[in-house]
């Protein structure tokens, strides 16, 4: 609720509180009651609404096709602090935007790649061929199907060049696709 940011009047108070709400927001660190309550005149409920209240509204202006929402939603505040919110959201869009993306395809149950390893071999013989000279490139992938840690999963495989040759083409072709619809 925009009630409880009335109650932070200090600019670099709100700078900080508006950071901590994107880093919980996009998993990053819980933001902490405690570090505000002696800057802040507030509740544990005060503090848990403005929290949900900057949260929702940063998912809201990232989803929106409208220009910027924020603003007119935070209308209650002074001009400093609606700059703030603003200027936060800015500087974090494209963490939020992520966050939000994440968020989205964990609920659809399929593995969402997190992190990719990647190894460059060069083979110079095997069993059956004596000089083979091939590159190999082995790939980790590393999934989780929901935010937790308990269901994260590595994926690994190798390829040759033909294969890479391949996956580069499907992955600029997905990108060319997005990018259209964009």
């Amino acid at each position: 609720m925009a009630n409880s940011l009335l109650k932070i009047t200090n600019t670099p108070v709100l700078q900080q509180f508006l950071h901590d709400c994107v880093d919980d927001l996009i998993g990053r660190k819980h933001a902490n009651f405690d570090s505000y309550s002696s800057d802040i005149e507030w509740t544990n409920e005060d503090y848990h609404n403005a929290i949900k209240f900057i949260q929702n509204l940063y998912r809201e202006n990232t989803q929106s096709t409208a220009e910027n929402i924020l603003v007119p939603k935070v209308q209650d505040l002074n001009p400093d602090s609606q700059q703030c919110i603003v200027d936060c959201y800015e500087i974090r869009k494209e963490e939020i935007l992520q966050a939000i993306i994440r968020e989205n395809l964990s609920k659809c149950g399929k593995p969402l790649v997190e992190n990719i390893d990647w190894k460059l071999k060069w083979i110079l013989g095997s069993s059956k061929l004596a000089s083979l000279r091939e590159p190999l490139l082995q790939v980790d992938l590393h999934c989780f199907k929901k935010q937790d840690e308990s269901t994260r999963k590595t994926i690994n495989f190798e390829m040759n060049l033909e294969q890479v040759d391949k996956l580069i083409a499907g992955l600029e072709k997905v990108k060319n696709e997005i990018n259209e619809k964009a």
